[in-house]
């Protein structure tokens, strides 16, 4: 279990963002405590991978903007025969196109799309990407909480607006909200909700979901880039509503 402390996540969530593109400043303790940010200078994450896992990264930073041509190729590449076998067992599970993760651990779990691999990133629980679109990710990080809920932090409105503009997002990008909504599942309150974030590169469109759990706080973070949205947001709404606690 790698237990967050507050002062690392917003470091890790831009990590996730831009997948070592930029450096970027935050506090996540006053965020996440007061709805507050103050900033300080902080170093970029860095991805540690195999050194094949490393070279598709690179490849997949310098070439964003790739034609569905590319992305056919590489995905028939990823087709080996041990991804056949995952693909077939997800299948056989009513998942077709999806993969599961479960954290028997840490007590969690969700679905994400089939190819996409996992990489590290200092501080995270887990994250997934996939090898050519560097904005697209699922991602669970994890810091301690003294609260019993994700309410005892403010209601709906002010939860999602705090975490979207001040914690999950860099300073400076005009960011705006497309969704919110509270769910239960097994009797734990989840605030789940979806937004963009411009810059003048892209604009990232997010999808959230955040609860609590004996003294965990959860943060399951998973988007695209804007530009792909039309093909990627069905997936990513299954993924974000798949998130729960176990």
């Amino acid at each position: 279990m790698r237990v967050l402390t507050a002062s690392t996540v917003l470091n890790i969530v831009m990590a996730l963002v831009l997948v070592g593109l930029s450096c970027f400043k935050a506090d996540l303790g006053a965020a996440i405590q007061s709805r507050t940010v103050s900033t300080t200078k902080m170093a970029p994450s860095i991805l540690v991978q195999s050194p094949k896992r490393m070279a598709k990264a690179h490849s997949a930073c310098r070439n964003e903007m790739v034609g569905a041509s590319r992305r056919s190729t590489i995905n028939a590449g990823v087709l080996s025969a041990a991804g056949l076998l995952a693909a077939s067992k997800a299948s056989a599970k009513g998942v077709k196109g999806f993969q599961t993760h479960r954290d028997t651990g840490d007590k969690y779990e969700f679905l994400y799309p089939f190819g996409w691999e996992e990489i590290y990133v200092k501080g995270t629980d887990i994250l997934y990407k996939d090898i050519i679109e560097p904005l697209e990710t699922a991602s669970v990080t994890i810091i301690q909480t003294e609260k019993g809920s994700i309410k005892d932090y403010g209601d709906l409105a002010d939860v999602t607006t705090s975490l979207a503009e001040k914690v999950l997002t860099p300073p400076g990008q005009e960011v705006k909200i497309t969704e919110a909504k509270e769910k239960d599942i097994d009797g734990r309150a989840y605030y789940q909700f979806g937004f963009t974030a411009k810059n003048n590169r892209y604009t990232r469109h997010t999808l959230v979901s955040a609860t609590i759990d004996k003294g965990k706080y959860y943060i399951f973070v998973t988007g695209a880039n804007e530009r792909r949205w039309g093909t990627m947001g069905d997936k990513l709404q299954k993924v974000v509503d798949s998130f729960k606690v176990v």
